[in-house]
């Protein structure tokens, strides 16, 4: 869509503080979702070019946007102007460190239905085990466990009154302290405090 030459590579940019931005699959992704709106361009170039430097969870949210609040097909400054509204509730992630480490005994798995046999040969750390460095765990509340998950630990949500066991999240013990929870955040904030950005 952005180019011939593009649509056969992924490239990965960066911004000036480091976090993720944008790939053209998900640019391609990203406007694919606004098919439905008048006035398509047949070429994406400018708006590649013009919109490279965005997050992709920001592209994101601006098209969410465009959907609910545009008839015709937005130009680039009005996807940035959308970009502008939403990029303080986008969830911006910069990229992490490499903490993929290879198994000592790789094994394989079939997947269930389709044969396909996968290799494993290397297993992704965890900060948190317990949230798996979302910020997010949960609890089992209620005495009757018979669809506690073993990883739920059983504690009280906090509601009054008798109501039904079940499951609910919170906050991890690890969402000040967890080093990808922490570098995510401050990217997000730098995001949002960098002047001209829908200009």
């Amino acid at each position: 869509m952005a180019g011939n030459k593009r649509d056969h590579a992924v490239y990965e940019l960066a911004a000036e503080d480091g976090s993720a931005v944008l790939t053209i699959a998900t640019f391609n992704a990203q406007m694919n979702r606004l098919v439905g709106l008048k006035f398509m361009p047949a070429d994406l170039t400018t708006h590649w070019e013009a919109l490279s430097d965005l997050p992709d969870a920001v592209l994101e949210a601006a098209v969410t946007r465009a959907q609910k609040t545009r008839a015709d097909f937005p130009t680039p400054v009005e996807l940035r102007q959308d970009a502008d509204q939403v990029k303080a509730h986008a969830f911006i992630v910069e990229p992490a460190e490499d903490r993929v480490v290879a198994l000592a005994q790789p094994f394989t798995i079939t997947v269930p239905e389709v044969g396909t046999v996968v290799s494993v040969t290397r297993e992704w750390r965890y900060y948190a085990d317990r949230c798996s460095d979302t910020g997010w765990a949960s609890w089992w509340c209620g005495t009757v466990e018979d669809r506690r998950a073993p990883w739920m630990p059983i504690s009280s949500c906090g509601r009054r009154g008798d109501h039904d066991a079940h499951e609910w999240v919170g906050q991890c013990a690890c969402w000040e302290s967890n080093p990808a929870l922490v570098r995510k955040r401050e990217a997000q904030r730098k995001y949002a405090e960098k002047p001209g950005r829908a200009a």
